[in-house]
């Protein structure tokens, strides 16, 4: 007999802590990056009177979630920093003194503490009432101020007393970036469902259901390794001023910030290094929870005397995570002074919206690339690519990143993972000189307990993104799988869905858009999958096979800097405190080159240069401006190519959000910065 059968409500929880816990404390390092700090985890489990019920499997709840934690805990590694506080465990009615701050810390966070665990566990009965808020802003308290810190709560039912939940998770998420809550619903009925999926949103953690099918047991069992994976921040402190005399000066490099509390914005002063370079920044932050996906923040790049370079609204991926980003440029074909000038002004303003996003800190990254000493000889801009067939292969097994420095570094060749609703997915291909990338999503026919969770149609998102955040999706390549466009529709019966870009030239950046200026720089790009949610989805995964290719010879148009400069690129990106496991591969693991689509497995990152000194720093760990365009298609871009937008200041959602917009006139249309004495007209 399935064994699953026996112990089916036990099982559930078992699958659903397990990918809870294990994920946040014993993922083993990628890469070689070093080994982060795993953080301290609280499990707040409910001890009320409603855990005697039935479990529907001939025991209670109680019984069921005794063997799941009693399971889970034998799955801890020793070193982990865990803790348990156990609510509605001594007072018996609401109407007796301390019913409604009942709860305990049974087992002090630490390490070796796992025959204290198992023991608590044994002695866990249900008794009184649901103090879910009170016991949450203890368990915030027991985790301390700093670090990575994780809540899992543990619940069969709603709150019976005040605080509101809802409210105390929300008040709990401002406490720092890297606290949030996780929720785990036992057996709970519509409205309890309700207000702990709240609690999980405003917590910036994730809802799971622990009454459901084995194919959800599944589909949370393989999110073991990617359960904890928030977006990182990371890089050099720093504080802009709230004017542009004074500011800081900054050279190239990676920092960190926050908005403030009003409209003020922040000024920096960017110091050239190399005279006549191109200067580009970008700012990365998360969207708070229930925030507006338009963020009407703007990221402006001008010379000393006001001189206006180059700007964009950071825009917000449409998903659970909450990226936003964007950038600025320096290259601008008609404003002399942004080359010519020693300094520049960057400016950060979080808008009229700047409630959404006060006090909420962000990553700025700098990074400066040396003029082109002949221009003549290089290839001219790319044209629009032809999708070429891409060999089969056995796909590899792949954990995706949920932010830019967590995102695996894959060779070309075949990923087999699942997405779940809400999700978004980040990969990271590193491109040279002369090659553009090429990207497929499969999801097969589903089965018919993941068909019906599909409920109609999803929307499958993809997109590639640059370096320096720009989306860089060719719009008008040919003989796409699955048709053009960067959204595809899911149902029952599976979907394709494909994406490339253009040739990488250096010739590119005197494009109209970003399809091109985002093309005109080697180094990680990243492949980006979502898929849509709806409201009141439970959790499920579909499963997904990604194709990845590189096109074209590695080196093929290479530019030669003044003076034998090279680039200068922000620091590593700082790795996520849960970075993705060690890729298993069997195939090659060496540089793609040649002239055809190459298939191997995934990669290890052995540094931000390759031997050629093609520069692969990361700026673009900032993500993108351009990631919301994704769900916006290929529209805007077909307007932008063939027409300027009217001078006059735009909105987000206005023509083309997310682009990088240079130069003062037309700021809705890119425009290059200045050419060498030798650089040939821009090619439109």
């Amino acid at each position: 007999m399935n064994r699953w059968a026996l112990w089916p409500a036990a099982a559930v929880l078992t699958a659903v802590l397990s990918a809870v816990l294990p994920a946040a404390l014993s993922a083993p390092p990628a890469f070689a990056d070093p080994e982060p700090d795993s953080g301290k985890l609280v499990l707040v489990l409910d001890s009320s009177g409603s855990m005697k019920e039935p479990a529907g499997d001939g025991q209670t709840k109680i019984v069921a979630a005794r063997t799941a934690l009693t399971r889970v805990v034998g799955k801890l590694p020793e070193k982990a920093e865990v803790g348990l506080r156990v609510y509605g465990a001594t007072v018996f009615k609401r109407s007796q003194p301390g019913a409604c701050t009942d709860t305990q810390l049974t087992v002090p966070i630490g390490t070796g503490n796992r025959p204290q665990l198992r023991t608590a566990i044994a002695q866990y009965k249900p008794y009184g009432e649901t103090p879910i808020g009170y016991s949450l802003q203890q368990a915030a308290k027991d985790l301390g101020p700093d670090g990575k810190r994780t809540i899992v709560l543990v619940s069969d039912g709603e709150a019976t007393c005040a605080p509101e939940p809802c409210e105390v998770a929300r008040s709990i998420a401002k406490q720092g970036i890297d606290l949030k809550i996780d929720v785990v619903g036992f057996r709970v009925g519509a409205k309890a469902r309700s207000q702990l999926q709240c609690v999980a949103r405003e917590g910036r953690g994730d809802y799971y259901d622990a009454d459901s099918t084995e194919d959800l047991e599944a589909g949370l069992d393989r999110l073991s390794t990617r359960a904890f994976r928030p977006f990182r921040l990371s890089g050099k402190p720093v504080e802009g001023g709230p004017q542009q005399e004074g500011s800081p000066v900054l050279a190239p490099g990676h920092y960190s910030d926050t908005f403030g509390d009003d409209q003020t914005a922040k000024y920096y002063t960017i110091k050239r290094t190399i005279p006549k370079s191109t200067l580009r920044a970008g700012v990365s932050f998360r969207r708070p929870s229930g925030g507006s996906f338009v963020v009407q923040a703007e990221v402006k790049l001008k010379t000393l005397g006001g001189d206006q370079c180059g700007w964009s609204y950071p825009r917000a991926f449409e998903g659970d995570q909450g990226l936003a980003t964007g950038t600025a440029s320096s290259w601008s074909d008609w404003q002399e002074s942004c080359s010519e000038s020693e300094q520049m002004v960057l400016t950060i303003s979080p808008g009229k919206d700047y409630k959404e996003i006060r006090g909420v800190p962000f990553e700025l990254r700098i990074n400066e690339e040396p003029p082109v000493a002949d221009t003549t000889t290089l290839p001219e801009a790319a044209d629009d690519p032809t999708w070429t067939s891409m060999p089969g292969a056995t796909p590899t097994d792949i954990v995706p990143g949920s932010s830019f420095p967590d995102a695996p570094l894959l060779a070309p060749g075949s990923y087999k993972t699942t997405l779940m609703p809400g999700e978004l997915q980040l990969y990271k291909v590193r491109l040279d000189w002369g090659q553009r990338i090429q990207a497929q999503v499969t999801v097969p026919k589903l089965g018919a307990a993941t068909g019906k969770a599909v409920d109609g149609i999803r929307y499958l998102d993809t997109a590639v993104i640059s370096p320096i955040g720009e989306d860089v999706y060719a719009v008008f390549a040919k003989e796409m799988p699955g048709g053009s466009g960067k959204r595809g529709v899911l149902t029952k019966e599976g979907v394709i869905q494909a994406i490339t870009t253009k040739e990488i030239r250096y010739q590119n950046r005197d494009g109209a858009n970003n399809q091109d200026t985002g093309t005109s720089t080697p180094g990680d790009y990243y492949v980006a999958v979502s898929l849509t949610r709806k409201p009141n989805d439970k959790a499920f995964t579909v499963p997904m096979t990604l194709t990845v290719g590189t096109v074209g010879t590695a080196g093929t148009g290479k530019p030669e800097y003044v003076d034998g400069a090279t680039p200068v690129a922000g620091d590593s990106v700082t790795p996520s405190a849960t970075p993705s496991e060690e890729q298993p591969t069997e195939q090659s693991s060496e540089e793609p080159s040649g002239d055809k689509t190459e298939a191997g497995g995934p990669v290890k990152d052995n540094g931000s240069t390759d031997d050629s000194g093609t520069p692969y720093g990361l700026i673009g760990g900032l993500g993108g401006a351009a990631v919301v365009l994704m769900l916006l298609g290929g529209w805007a871009v077909f307007r932008l190519r063939k027409k300027p937008i009217a001078a006059g200041p735009q909105y987000p959602g206005q023509q083309y959000p997310g682009q990088q917009y240079q130069g003062q006139p037309n700021p809705g249309q890119q425009h290059p910065g200045p050419r060498s004495p030798d650089q040939r007209p821009p090619q439109r």
